[in-house]
């Protein structure tokens, strides 16, 4: 019998390593939708947000941009305001080149209250379903 191989991510999301694109999309989709509601994010916020809490660790706007496909400058205020809401914390990050950067993560309190909530959800969830 095969094995299957996990990878796991925040939020209890365990991917698949072979699963397709299409799965690991509509976990994020659920996630950045969750996301969006409970805090009342906009859609570049809720964004910005479900990949920082995805990847795991602290990024800096530039390759937070380009993983997501967003315009660089949209990418940083979205940053401020999750920054000014308390949803990420920031420190600076020094660049190859001279100057710097704010490296921006998901605090770890925060992974693990709205994880909570998420299963906590999900069995309700399944509890009402099986109530029908």
């Amino acid at each position: 019998m095969d094995s299957l191989i996990y990878e796991t991510r925040p939020f209890g999301f365990n991917v698949r390593i072979d699963e397709s694109i299409e799965k690991v999309k509509m976990s994020e989709a659920k996630l950045k939708c969750l996301l969006k509601c409970s805090f009342s994010l906009s859609e570049e916020e809720a964004q910005v947000l479900t990949y920082l809490i995805l990847r795991g660790r602290g990024e800096i706007p530039k390759d937070i941009a380009r993983a997501i496909g967003r315009n660089p400058e949209v990418v940083r205020r979205a940053l401020r305001e999750l920054y000014r809401r308390g949803l990420v914390t920031r420190r600076p990050y020094p660049l190859r080149r001279g100057g710097r950067a704010y490296l921006y993560e998901v605090p770890r309190e925060l992974v693990d209250a709205f994880t909570d909530v998420c299963i906590r959800l999900g069995m309700t969830l399944k509890n009402f379903t099986k109530n029908e």
